[in-house]
């Protein structure tokens, strides 16, 4: 049943785009039937959904993940910075061992500034300071949430750096930050928000 629906998908797709276009969105449909099948043939919604979870528009106004604009690597880029961090609770994708759900982190990895002489105002350095520039995540994913856009900091993280350029990019992990990184610190902040929110290039589901 799912490869005849891969492929009246694609058949849909290719009547109705280019090439290029056709190819990423089937490569997405067949990753939906793979990852999450229950809730791609079940449940309402797209393939984009059902792989990169809610709010993976570039619109929604989230950060897009870091592995989805760095090579397939979940870790900050050259250029960035480890500048805060926030959990969310139960999430599907880190469990223990005995498969009880446990929270997820989120780190985001800040913009560094750049020789600008423009100076820093609330903790954040000129737009034309940065050497990065706001947009939207690739073509070739569902990720296609916000790169180097939102001037927003969390701090636990780096605090010697008092001047920062926005998020480029959010790296997860199972492990707390603090335990990760000798400059985060180990104030909690929880966001749920984005519990569901993941990426091709991520682990899948735990649970």
């Amino acid at each position: 049943m799912s490869r005849t629906l891969v492929e009246r998908s694609a058949e849909f797709l290719q009547a109705r785009t280019s090439r290029r276009s056709f190819l990423a969105k089937a490569a997405i449909v067949g990753s939906a039937l793979a990852a999450a099948p229950a809730t791609y043939l079940l449940r309402p919604g797209s393939a984009y959904g059902a792989v990169c979870g809610p709010d993976s528009s570039c619109s929604d106004g989230y950060t897009v993940f870091c592995c989805s604009i760095n090579r397939g690597m979940n870790k900050c880029p050259p250029g960035t910075f480890v500048g805060g961090w926030w959990k969310a609770d139960s999430s599907g994708y880190c469990c223990s061992s005995d498969g009880q759900r446990r929270a997820r982190y989120y780190i985001d990895c800040q913009g560094r500034c750049g020789d600008c002489k423009s100076g820093c105002h609330d903790s954040f350095c000129d737009p034309r300071c940065v050497n990065c520039r706001c947009r939207c995540g690739t073509n070739s994913s569902c990720d296609q949430r916000r790169a180097c856009c939102n001037y927003f900091r969390y701090g636990q993280c780096h605090q010697e750096i008092g001047c920062g350029g926005p998020v480029a990019c959010r790296v997860v992990t199972c492990t707390p930050p603090y335990r990760l990184y000798d400059s985060c610190g180990t104030t909690n902040l929880v966001d749920q928000r984005t519990v569901a929110h993941t990426a091709p290039c991520l682990a899948g589901r735990c649970d």
